[in-house]
């Protein structure tokens, strides 16, 4: 029965990322790579109806958890994928808002973060492409989603020292896994709560898996040891210091890019095999 459900969950991922190629992709999966999936934000099929709008929590995104990672994750389906209660949920890796804030909706193309420190067009230009990037597949995974200490990994990310900044959560997660001496207290309990998926990936190998599987071998050593690779600067840190800002900006920028730009193609790429082969 537990193998029935399964293949009708993946057959109606496929089913919905099949309609998505036909209506968004003018039929060829290619072109998802390329895709701004913030252009789905009045979609009542691919995108959010009925809830908040967030592109890594759309319909077709979490068709694309499944149909990318169901072999990976244990239990993920269409039906436990999504924001809530459900045990799994979109993450968005490199985030915008820290290093750049929200849109001024009075001056589009402006953001409230970089403006404090008075930049030219031409670094206005490269950030409005950038967040244009961070919506593409490359920038989405899916991680287990239960609460602890009210609160659960999507969100505590974003409100600690790491600052959304996803080479530092993976450090702190590897801490875990491997059961290193330094250990970060509430992402402890989280990774607990959640052990219907990380029991899985316990030790070195384990978490070896999860980061492959996950195509996360950007933030890692060649020895699958995750690193710190931005410079964690935030547009509210020291507003005083633009050289500082404007340098750590530009590189993350660069960094967050070529990261974006190979997991999309590592994902289209498994794509193609899931859905054709």
């Amino acid at each position: 029965m537990q193998i029935k459900k399964r293949f009708i969950m993946g057959h109606d991922a496929k089913k919905l990322i099949s309609d998505f190629i036909n209506d968004h992709l003018s039929g060829d999966l290619n072109n998802i790579r390329n895709f701004d999936f913030e252009t789905l934000y009045s979609s009542q099929k691919f995108g959010c109806p009925g809830r908040k709008f967030d592109c890594d929590d759309t319909n077709i995104m979490r068709a694309i958890y499944v149909i990318l990672w169901q072999d990976l994750l244990p239990g993920l389906s269409m039906n436990n994928c999504g924001s809530g209660s459900r045990q799994y949920r979109g993450e968005t890796l490199n985030t915008f808002h820290t290093m750049f804030g929200k849109a001024n909706p009075n001056y589009p193309g402006h953001f409230y973060g970089l403006e404090k420190y008075a930049p030219s067009d031409e670094i206005r230009e490269k950030v409005r492409r950038f967040r244009k990037i961070c919506h593409l597949l490359g920038n989405y995974a899916v991680l287990p989603n239960w609460r602890a200490d009210n609160t659960t990994i999507n969100c505590y990310r974003g409100t600690n020292d790491w600052h959304d900044f996803f080479d530092q959560f993976l450090i702190e997660l590897y801490n875990i896994l491997t059961a290193s001496p330094q250990q970060n207290d509430i992402l402890k309990k989280l990774v607990s709560v959640n052990h219907f998926c990380f029991d899985k990936f316990m030790g070195i190998d384990g978490f070896c898996c999860f980061a492959r599987g996950l195509l996360l071998t950007d933030y890692c050593t060649a020895g699958m040891i995750p690193v710190k690779i931005f410079a964690g600067n935030y547009h509210w840190k020291d507003e005083n210091d633009s050289t500082t800002y404007m340098h750590d900006a530009m590189q993350y920028i660069e960094q967050a890019e070529a990261i974006i730009r190979q997991r999309t193609d590592n994902m289209c790429k498994i794509l193609f095999t899931k859905l054709y082969d």
